[in-house]
């Protein structure tokens, strides 16, 4: 009797931890059995730029006035051997020249139907190691004038010691800072300002501007290296940090978060926060205390990178269809693919959040491994970056 109660009792909490735990992690999140649409059944035609310089393009950001997109491109094989969010630590895996920020002319076309491109290259900075290199994942960056951006760049720079000799990155993680440029529109060149550093900043991974020389970061993990931090997937670690112009940063969110991404600030104040590891997105406002307060989650049914913002202040969202495909990827991107999708998110009078699947690529055609997305208003293109990706797609609406 005793032990068939026991049985009982174990079966029952068997089922509770399926429903409560396994059920989510497995079908929502892993996206085990999840049915995926292919591309035709959406009015987009899409195509793939594929050019060694926009290979591991993980963060997007569009001059929709200046018909400029820029990406920040890490190089595919460079980004499955160092990514501190990814626990990938081999320094000497690094891209030689380093990541590159580059420019693509979204109205300019040249004879193999390619955008015009260029490389902006960082001018008085010299780096970890004085090489002057970057190690870019995501970025943001504002308009100065007519003619002149603002880039702040999270820069996944290696640990170095005073003498700029290698330290061991998989004992001590990455040395991660946020860089300011100033660029004038259409130079090849981008003039270094300052170097953001602070305790709080330590496994970064988005940034999005709110004000005059303040931004708002995410950690995707509790720390850089150990134990702790590979069991944030599941009891989460992640924050959002607020830093101020004079320099100063502080987390303003619980570090419980699972795989805080690419935030964004959207055009109603309100801080729009992915995370890798659920199946929603966290919606912030600033309280008096300084604080962030968590007042809204809008729900996808799957786990979201990076966000964006386009002019008309609607939010698209490139999301994780099947992790397991993703995480194939990172071990072979020249290789493998994995499936995407991509959400619009309208935010209406009523302060309603719809979502609508905009684009979903179930046989791999022409997306693969999507980390962000952005949206052209004025064309209605859609532009498509990934972490390890070998190429940007272009979806024009049909």
């Amino acid at each position: 009797m005793a032990r068939s109660k026991n049985l009982a009792i174990a079966v029952a909490l068997l089922g509770a931890f399926y429903q409560w735990w396994a059920k989510e992690f497995f079908f929502a999140i892993l996206g085990i059995g999840r049915a995926v649409e292919p591309i035709e059944n959406f009015p987009y035609s899409c195509r793939r730029l594929v050019d060694k310089q926009l290979e591991g393009c993980e963060d997007l950001w569009l001059d929709e006035d200046g018909r400029v997109l820029y990406a920040a491109c890490s190089g595919s094989i460079a980004r499955t051997q160092w990514n501190q969010g990814m626990s990938k630590l081999n320094v000497s895996g690094r891209r030689s020249e380093g990541s590159q920020l580059i420019a693509l002319y979204i109205d300019e076309f040249t004879k193999d139907g390619q955008f015009r491109m260029h490389n902006i290259a960082p001018k008085n900075y010299g780096g970890a190691t004085g090489d002057g290199t970057l190690d870019l994942i995501g970025f943001d960056a504002v308009r100065k004038s007519i003619a002149s951006l603002q880039f702040w760049l999270i820069n996944q720079r290696p640990p170095v010691d005073e003498f700029g000799k290698f330290r061991n990155a998989p004992k001590v993680g990455d040395n991660v800072t946020v860089d300011v440029f100033e660029y004038v529109k259409g130079a090849e060149s981008m003039n270094h300002v300052k170097t953001v550093a602070d305790p709080s900043i330590y496994s970064a991974n988005g940034i999005a501007l709110i004000g005059e020389e303040a931004f708002v970061l995410t950690n995707d993990h509790s720390g850089k290296v150990g134990l702790r931090k590979e069991l944030d997937i599941f009891i989460g670690g992640g924050n959002v940090v607020h830093c101020i112009p004079q320099g100063s940063c502080q987390p303003v969110t619980h570090n419980s978060l699972k795989f805080a991404n690419g935030l964004t600030r959207g055009h109603d104040g309100l801080i729009y926060v992915p995370l890798a590891a659920q199946t929603f997105i966290s919606v912030y406002r600033f309280e008096q205390s300084g604080k962030l307060n968590e007042v809204d989650r809008i729900e996808v049914g799957m786990p979201i990178d990076n966000l964006s913002v386009d002019s008309n202040g609607d939010i698209w969202a490139a999301g994780m269809t099947k992790m397991l495909e993703v995480m194939a990827v990172m071990g072979d991107p020249l290789n493998r693919l994995s499936t995407s999708t991509v959400f619009l998110i309208h935010k209406t009078e009523d302060g309603v959040y719809e979502t609508t699947k905009v684009l979903e690529d179930g046989e791999k055609k022409a997306l693969s491994g999507a980390s962000t997305v952005v949206h052209d208003v004025r064309t209605g293109r859609l532009f498509v970056g990934g972490i390890a990706t070998p190429f940007i797609s272009v979806c024009e609406p049909i």
